[in-house]
């Protein structure tokens, strides 16, 4: 796990985040998206105990070579994600856990393994129980064949990628975004971007207790199968035993990282 260098505040790398950009819902081009996300990323590993206070501006301004503007910019947007809180004269410290904005994708794309704790591991597979069963029953009913071709062009760089973890997990992403978004509900499908972030972290948590790619590949074309053939209920039962799977994998997970407690 990465340390922080208590000099500057500042972690080592923000490479280090496993998310990919495309699941990130604020932009990290320019110099406010850089300070947003380092910030963020070092705040959700633990670099910042909730309650404790952020370097200040003119620290902040040596450290990203960024004017005072774009510093306070991208406080305002750490802010709205639940973060922090800003007074002044009191400066700006980290919220406690409990107020930080989860249905944020960076605010989870900030996660990694090392720092998720395994309560709200837990709590990422229910949402996905709640989702994307009811998202593959929808899709059972109404998918075109051109939503069909993607699953299964989804399914195909999983296939490509059994002897390579990163190439078969963007693959299952794929797979599971392409079925939400054969649902046609438009509510659900503007979900991507939180569910995207969600199985990212949940692949991630499943890389040392994985059994082996082979068996998920069956598992994931039965979906596939399922809702070709339009049996609704069929397509719901395959992707609750896939999700199951993940559960039982997460599950087996031992190196739970320890939480700070929270504060406030």
């Amino acid at each position: 796990m990465e340390t922080a260098n208590r000099t500057t505040g500042k972690l080592k790398s923000h490479e280090t985040a496993i998310l990919p950009a495309r699941v990130q819902s604020y932009p990290s081009n320019g110099i406010h998206g850089r300070i947003v996300h380092a910030i963020g990323f070092e705040i959700v590993s633990g670099a910042f105990a909730p309650g404790e206070r952020l370097p200040g501006d003119s620290e902040l301004i040596e450290r990203f070579q960024a004017s005072r503007t774009a510093i306070r910019e991208a406080m305002k947007v750490l802010a709205t994600k639940g973060l922090i809180d800003a007074r002044q004269r009191a400066g700006t410290s980290v919220r406690a856990r409990n107020d930080w904005d989860l249905l944020d994708a960076d605010v989870l794309s900030w996660h990694s393994p090392e720092t998720i704790g395994e309560k709200l591991a837990g709590d990422l597979v229910e949402l996905r129980e709640l989702i994307e069963p009811i998202a593959a029953r929808l899709a059972a009913s109404r998918a075109s064949e051109e939503d069909i071709e993607r699953m299964e062009k989804a399914w195909l760089q999983m296939e490509s990628g059994v002897d390579d973890l990163e190439q078969y997990y963007a693959g299952d992403v794929a797979f599971h975004l392409s079925v939400l978004a054969a649902c046609h509900n438009q509510i659900m499908q503007r979900l991507d971007g939180i569910i995207g972030t969600v199985l990212s972290l949940s692949f991630a948590l499943q890389k040392d207790t994985l059994e082996g790619p082979h068996e998920g590949l069956d598992a994931h074309y039965l979906i596939i199968d399922r809702i070709r053939a339009r049996d609704r209920r069929g397509a719901e039962r395959a992707m609750r035993a896939v999700i199951g799977r993940a559960k039982d994998e997460i599950g087996r997970r031992e190196d739970w990282p320890r939480q700070r407690p929270s504060s406030g």
